[in-house]
């Protein structure tokens, strides 16, 4: 015969055992449901226990952006004519007014296919007789023409002028010094390009 004290331990471990049984299936089941659930994707702003087991694939959100009044307006031909005479004014200035006493008026020569035949008769007029090559023993001084803007003040097929803003740099003797200046150049058409027919500082 099993005494008192043996049979009461016996029922008492039964009863933990299956407290704890219970305790270990409820944890395990638990952890399993919240695993399952991370996994599952919402879509549509249903809870997950509402969505069914077949995949869910996002729809497609079609873009709002309504283009249809964007207006991208061609080139014209006047647009290329203009910005041609624009640029050929920009080249002319930068390089006729960027030189140095060691250039022996290289700037000068630069300039030749961007000008008429009788504004570089002007302009070759006044080259010296110094011959390319030969040593010029006076100070070093140099100019640096950059020009940041461009406009069109007259215009015609034929005529055009244009209004350029320059920074220049200038050195003479080892001192720099730093300019903002405005020029108007004239062009004119032979047909098929835009050539400098006249420069000039504005005051």
């Amino acid at each position: 015969m099993i005494s008192l004290r043996a049979r009461i331990f016996v029922v008492i471990s039964l009863i933990v055992f299956v407290v704890l049984s219970i305790s270990i299936f409820l944890f395990v089941r638990s952890k399993k449901q919240a695993t399952i659930k991370e996994q599952v994707v919402v879509v549509d702003g249903s809870s997950p226990d509402k969505i069914d087991n077949k995949a869910s694939v996002p729809a497609l959100v079609p873009t709002t952006d309504n283009t249809s009044n964007l207006k991208v307006n061609p080139v014209s031909s006047l647009d290329i004519q203009q910005n041609a005479a624009k640029q050929i004014a920009k080249i002319f200035l930068e390089r006729f007014n960027s030189f140095s006493s060691e250039s022996q008026y290289q700037n000068v020569r630069d300039v030749q296919t961007l000008v008429s035949k009788s504004y570089w008769n002007q302009l070759s007029a006044k080259l010296p007789a110094t011959k390319v090559g030969q040593n010029i023993t006076t100070p070093f001084s140099s100019t640096v023409t950059k020009v940041y803007s461009a406009k069109i003040v007259e215009w015609s097929d034929q005529l055009a002028t244009v209004d350029l803003q320059a920074k220049i740099m200038e050195e003479k003797n080892g001192v720099i010094k730093n300019l903002d200046k405005q020029a108007r150049v004239d062009l004119t058409s032979d047909g098929k390009n835009w050539l400098v027919d006249k420069f000039e500082w504005v005051k």
